[in-house]
């Protein structure tokens, strides 16, 4: 691989994982903010208690968990597979397009990772059991692990598509 391919895969992995940290940052934010409501509306039974939906939401919610731990592996294969264009604007992450699918299907995946906490933090305003935001926010914190990128399979990424390229015939 040429130096500037690598360098630039590493900047491009050095910003998504900085991203993904972020992001897995955010879920302590949520854990901080359901604490200080529960704390300030002690005792706290949630902003609009739906006895009657609750439980069916909840493992409504559970069932798009499970489903969604699938899509994840979904998405990544079509986005990296290049059957999902890339759109270009001129915001356009300034790397190859080989890189900018791994950033772009990184991102999409900590999206993807962080909404299993979300919804544990919309159970909790509707409800006010903290159980259900634990129990999402583990869940999410799993997925995070399962699926953060690591750079050794980045790199075994690209030399594949290189090795890809050589093989086409050149028209």
């Amino acid at each position: 691989m040429q130096p500037s391919r690598n360098d630039d895969l590493r900047k491009a992995y050095r910003m998504t994982a900085v991203i993904g940290l972020v992001m897995i940052a955010s879920l302590v934010v949520y854990a901080v903010v359901i604490e200080l409501i529960k704390k300030q509306n002690a005792p706290f039974g949630g902003f609009s208690p739906m006895p009657d939906v609750i439980s069916t939401l909840r493992y409504t919610l559970l069932g798009v968990v499970v489903v969604e731990f699938f899509m994840i592996r979904l998405l990544n294969t079509l986005m990296l597979s290049g059957k999902a264009p890339l759109r270009s604007s001129p915001t356009t992450i300034p790397f190859s397009p080989a890189v900018q699918r791994l950033v772009v299907a990184s991102i999409v995946t900590y999206a993807l990772c962080e909404s299993v906490a979300i919804y544990g933090l919309v159970l909790f305003l509707i409800q006010g059991n903290t159980g259900d935001f634990y129990l999402f926010l583990a869940v999410s914190l799993f997925y995070f692990i399962v699926y953060f990128p690591r750079y050794g399979n980045w790199e075994e990424w690209i030399a594949e598509q290189e090795r890809k390229q050589a093989r086409r015939p050149q028209a």
